[in-house]
């Protein structure tokens, strides 16, 4: 006897067609996501080592690896995968997931919430984690730096401003990991509630639609937690959207300095910063 175990995932244009070749495309998203986030974390708390760890050779391979364990996990759906027609009449067809056992839709599905929820989810937590500490001690002592000794309005005022935006940095980290979680839960909770309730619940169409769809908004999301936390990025934002509304744009110089701000903070952090002075 073969158990129906559900399909993922699914095309929202047609009811027809519930699982495609983007599975694969959608576990290798997760998958990058990840390596971006360990990228960002070398850079931020290795910066001295960042071009080594994340040099070209490594990161062909880190693509290549996770193209190999995309195909992987995608594979139980390849072999299970049948086209089903719920009247024998109609010429409505759908791709669903049959086991041979129920014991192994368990396992299967226990298997996705591992991979693709909490080891990604323990994985933002501790790099995030480990990042916006790096960040906040690093904000505490440039705080305590600048407090000893007088120095200038300007310089204080631009001291501020670099606290301000690496407690802005630690508070987009949280965020971003919050919505991940939020936007992911709702099948997970399916999942868990059908494991220990008596009483099933039956994914409707307009459920697995609106699971989806919040699962897309984790990437959507990420624009707007930049636009509000991050100062730099609303007026950037707001510039090139002026630039593009209006066609004109106006010549921008770049101009080194040497920033003693950073001097002394931390010994893997650069010592020069880029600004853009209107001419």
């Amino acid at each position: 006897m073969k158990v129906v175990a559900g399909s993922t995932p699914i095309r929202l244009m047609s009811k027809s067609y519930k699982i495609g070749s983007d599975i694969c495309l959608n576990i290798m998203r997760l998958f990058l996501l990840l390596v971006s986030l360990v990228a960002g974390f070398v850079a931020i708390v290795y910066p001295i080592k960042a071009h080594i760890l994340c040099g070209r050779r490594k990161i062909i391979i880190a693509v290549l690896l996770i193209w190999t364990i995309a195909v992987g996990c995608g594979s139980p759906t390849a072999f299970f995968n049948t086209v089903f027609s719920p009247d024998p009449e109609s010429e409505i067809k759908f791709c669903i997931l049959l086991f041979p056992q129920m014991s192994h839709v368990t396992i299967f599905r226990y298997t996705e919430f591992s991979i693709f929820y909490f080891v990604p989810v323990i994985i933002q937590v501790i790099l995030y984690t480990v990042i916006g500490r790096k960040l906040y001690a690093s904000t505490e002592e440039l705080h305590t730096r600048f407090q000893m000794r007088p120095d200038s309005r300007y310089r204080t005022e631009r001291t501020s401003d670099t606290i301000k935006a690496r407690k802005d940095v630690v508070k987009m980290l949280a965020a971003s990991v919050l919505v991940y979680i939020i936007c992911y839960a709702p099948n997970q909770i399916v999942l868990f509630y059908n494991t220990f309730s008596p009483s099933q619940f039956h994914a409707t169409w307009s459920f697995m639609v609106f699971s989806y769809v919040v699962g897309y908004i984790n990437s959507a999301a990420n624009p707007v937690l930049y636009c509000i936390f991050s100062q730099n990025f609303r007026q950037n934002f707001k510039k090139y959207m002026c630039c593009i509304c209006l066609g004109k744009s106006k010549p921008y110089r770049k101009v080194l300095f040497d920033s003693s701000e950073s001097r002394g903070i931390s010994r893997k952090v650069v010592s020069t910063r880029t600004t853009m002075v209107r001419e």
